[in-house]
């Protein structure tokens, strides 16, 4: 295979990013929650993955260390967010979603997911297939690329 596929894969990529964030975010922006896009997707993170270090956080949502700190400390305050010393390493402090902010999390993915049910309800079935296989393939490269 030549590098224009290559390429032209990489710009479809540049097409989808924004494409399937909008999608999700403008959801959750409809619901007026009061919190910022970086902290939509902490707290998106933190309901998938669990328990974080900062850095673990920082590098998955693919900011700073100093960004997600500063927003971290914003969900620590409004009561989402608890900070836990590591009981391995005292230096390092693990994140994790309150029982308030996993509830608060479920019933927001819940209505996202009703909103793109919605959404999509024009598209036929034969189509949802494709996409489905399509993005399994796309998520199964990706998480290839970045190990």
């Amino acid at each position: 295979m030549n590098n224009s596929t290559r390429r032209e894969c990489i710009m479809s990529m540049y097409e989808i990013y924004p494409l399937s964030r909008k999608l999700v975010f403008d959801t959750f922006d409809k619901k007026k929650y009061d919190i910022t896009r970086t902290q939509q997707i902490i707290m998106l993170s933190l309901s998938i993955s669990g328990t974080l270090t900062m850095s673990q956080l920082a590098s998955k949502i693919n900011t700073s260390n100093e960004q997600a700190t500063r927003a971290v400390a914003q969900l620590v305050n409004k009561g989402f967010i608890v900070r836990m010393q590591n009981p391995d390493n005292r230096r390092v402090i693990n994140i994790k979603l309150t029982d308030e902010a996993m509830r608060f999390m479920e019933k927001t993915k819940a209505e996202i997911l009703d909103d793109l049910l919605s959404k999509f309800s024009g598209i036929s079935d034969d189509e949802m297939v494709q996409m489905k296989e399509a993005l399994q393939i796309i998520n199964g490269i990706l998480k290839r690329v970045l190990k």
